[in-house]
């Protein structure tokens, strides 16, 4: 134990002392000594390549194919060298058409990842907004708010790495203006109070890149006055 010792913290020891005594110079690298369990010994490693060259061989160990640019913008897809079709062999090749709200966020994404038009997806998510919007309307208090604040997580995440905001941000709007106009069941607020602890607002453009949608529409649909009771009102 009395060998045992922090590289980093001796490596910060370092850099202090050295600025303490060259405050213009660069700091100059580790210390040899901190670096040296960090990579394997070199004469291990050229005693080892034929070894590993063999091992490579017998496991057909391949290169790991370059990323190809997906259907999603920041998304990248490995093609399989093998050229298998995964989703076939689990029979997950069948497209759905329709999102149940007993299995909605499987059938959102696999209808999302089927989508090859921005109508598709826009239909899709109208598909899941629907199914939320039942859910809050059918909801017996606000047992099933956790549900339906799943589904909005996760719509929202698969339309930013769409490059999408508008449609989550038609969805967002339309889902306040039925809250307010008490629409989805009756006094439904406390399902917009979650909704904004939830973090769930609009995109705006300082979220993946959505350059189209500016702040000033987070803050029409956050600081408008709503008509809630007074307890939730007063931790707006």
């Amino acid at each position: 134990m009395s060998d045992t010792f922090s590289p980093v913290l001796h490596r910060i020891d370092q850099a202090v002392r050295w600025r303490a005594v060259h405050p213009t110079e660069p700091i100059p690298p580790p210390y040899e000594i901190l670096t040296r369990y960090s990579q394997p010994p070199r004469d291990l490693v050229s005693q080892s390549n034929r070894r590993l060259e063999k091992l490579m061989a017998a496991a057909d160990v391949k290169k790991v194919p370059p990323k190809v640019q997906g259907r999603r913008r920041n998304r990248n897809e490995v093609k399989p060298l093998s050229g298998l079709n995964v989703e076939a062999l689990l029979g997950g090749d069948k497209k759905k058409t329709r999102i149940s709200s007993q299995n909605a966020i499987p059938d959102f994404r696999q209808m999302i990842n089927n989508s090859d038009s921005i109508d598709g997806i826009r239909q899709t998510a109208q598909q899941l907004g629907a199914v939320v919007e039942a859910r809050i309307k059918d909801s017996f208090g606000d047992i099933g708010y956790a549900r339906a604040l799943e589904e909005i997580s996760v719509m929202r995440e698969e339309l930013i790495d769409l490059e999408e905001p508008e449609i989550y941000n038609d969805f967002a709007k339309e889902l306040k203006r039925k809250l307010l106009s008490e629409q989805l069941g009756g006094n439904r607020k406390d399902f917009w109070w979650e909704f904004r602890k939830s973090k769930l607002g609009i995109i705006d453009a300082t979220e993946e890149d959505a350059k189209a949608v500016c702040r000033k529409h987070t803050l029409n649909l956050f600081l408008e006055k709503l008509p809630l009771t007074d307890h939730v009102s007063s931790g707006l």
